[in-house]
């Protein structure tokens, strides 16, 4: 018997974000706080965020090099990071 198991679509990016500013939203007015309370709560929320993407780049870019230094090795990348095709 065929394996007829259909992966999923998955949502792009742009719906996914417009869906995230609605619930934002939604969240924000059902809260009925005073903008400067919610300004506050946002930024310490961004701030938070802020420091797991400065950890993801920091992993991405690391594990982007190690890529380029295998590739050295069997001729796929030219070594340097910042010349290779962005995938």
């Amino acid at each position: 018997m065929e394996n007829t198991k259909k992966t999923p679509p998955v949502r792009p990016v742009t719906v996914r974000v417009g869906q995230l500013k609605r619930d934002i939203q939604t969240a924000v007015l059902k809260s009925e706080l005073p903008p400067f309370m919610i300004e506050m709560i946002l930024g310490e929320y961004l701030a938070g965020i802020s420091r797991v993407a400065q950890k993801e780049y920091a992993q991405d870019q690391a594990e982007w090099e190690k890529t380029c230094k295998e590739g050295d090795n069997d001729g796929k990348h030219s070594g340097n990071p910042d010349k290779d095709p962005v995938q």
